[in-house]
């Protein structure tokens, strides 16, 4: 029994991160004020259910519930403060060939940290997501366009338990219309000091409800699993370096 234990705790080891099934830090889909560490590494999927996933291309885009999704990204801390993200999203039981006229859609994003936390104040962070709408070298009619901003604060509720809020507001630049999320959104992250590979989220994206908790593996995978919209399962998986 302790050699199990043991083990156990060896395969839980390290603290839990916070990727989101978009590709950059966040809870279950929104983002937060969390940064990837200087230098940080990380390559994941999430699988986007049907009823959320939207079509991205051809007279459909844009409906639901035509096929789920799938996310794959990288993602990297390019400084302590400034964090980039590359990401497919691929559409399931959709072959990319000429006669479809299907490829996975392209995303670029960054975030840039414009102040940190302190005893009373949250960490602030402004993203976008598809940036490459900006120098204009994607369609003109983009699938994930969005500027945002999100704060993100601790709270110490006792000796071991913590309560993260994030709240944040996606809004329009000019013509640059945001489409991931649309004004406000916000979600809580718990977690146990005794236990802290495993967390519990719940958020409003703006548009759904999505609950979901995340377990952190071997120091580097973290795992996830939830609920979308109440009854739509969702999951994600992430490996750092």
């Amino acid at each position: 029994m302790r050699k199990f234990i043991v083990t156990i705790f060896l395969v839980v080891s390290g603290v839990v991160s916070g990727q989101s099934v978009t590709g950059t830090s966040g809870l279950i889909h929104i983002p937060s004020a969390r940064m990837l560490e200087d230098g940080q590494l990380v390559i994941g999927a999430a699988f986007i259910p049907n009823g959320i996933y939207h079509r991205t291309y051809g007279p459909d885009k844009f409906k639901v519930g035509i096929n789920p999704g799938l996310n794959t990204y990288v993602s990297y801390g390019l400084l302590p403060f400034f964090e980039i993200m590359f990401r497919y999203s691929h559409e399931f039981n959709l072959p990319v060939t000429p006669e479809t006229e299907y490829f996975p859609d392209r995303m670029f994003s960054a975030r840039l940290r414009v102040l940190n936390e302190t005893k009373n104040l949250p960490s602030i962070v402004f993203g976008v997501h598809d940036l490459s709408q900006y120098i204009s070298l994607a369609s003109p009619n983009p699938n994930f366009f969005t500027n945002y901003i999100v704060s993100s604060k601790l709270f110490s509720i006792s000796d071991n338990l913590n309560i993260e809020i994030d709240f944040g507001y996606a809004f329009d630049i000019s013509k640059y219309t945001s489409i991931a999320y649309r004004g406000f959104f916000g979600g809580i992250k718990i977690y146990h000091n005794s236990f802290d590979q495993f967390s519990f989220s719940a958020e409003h994206d703006s548009k759904d409800f999505i609950f979901g908790a995340k377990l952190k593996l071997l120091n580097n995978l973290e795992i996830m699993g939830g609920v979308w919209d109440f009854d739509k399962p969702t999951f994600a998986f992430n490996y750092s370096f």
